[in-house]
């Protein structure tokens, strides 16, 4: 498991991507553009991930493999954290799909992967703005 050390205030900057990502995934999804919607949703949840890690840990995930934050996140102890790692997970296993493979990704993946990001990203945000 590869992580950084990242300093415990920056937690805002992930999460200020994170919504960013969010609000760019909700424009995509109104405009028809799936494949924009599903990257956004994904780069949303990774980054909601890494405010939730370096908020209460002050480390980020840093390795190849998108999946081993989960590794990560159960390490925090947190209440829902298996329901919202299968959110994760979903994400994170059509992103090889969604920004590299020659498949365009359809109106069902753009709304799989809005709702799983809209639920994590949500709970990531109610734990750090309490």
């Amino acid at each position: 498991m590869k992580t950084r050390t990242v300093d415990k205030y920056k937690y805002q900057n992930y999460l200020t991507k994170a919504e960013e990502f969010y609000e760019t995934m909700n424009e995509s999804l109104q405009a028809r553009r799936f494949n924009a919607t599903v990257v956004a949703a994904i780069h949303c949840a990774i980054s909601s991930s890494d405010a939730l890690t370096v908020f209460y840990k002050g480390i980020r995930h840093s390795g190849e493999r998108h999946e081993d934050v989960i590794n990560v996140l159960n390490t925090l102890g947190l209440p829902e954290m298996q329901a919202k790692n299968k959110q994760l997970l979903v994400l994170l296993q059509v992103k090889n799909s969604a920004e590299y493979a020659d498949r365009l990704m359809t109106e069902s993946n753009a709304n799989e992967s809005v709702k799983n990001a809209q639920r994590f990203y949500s709970w990531v945000k109610g734990l750090l703005q309490k």
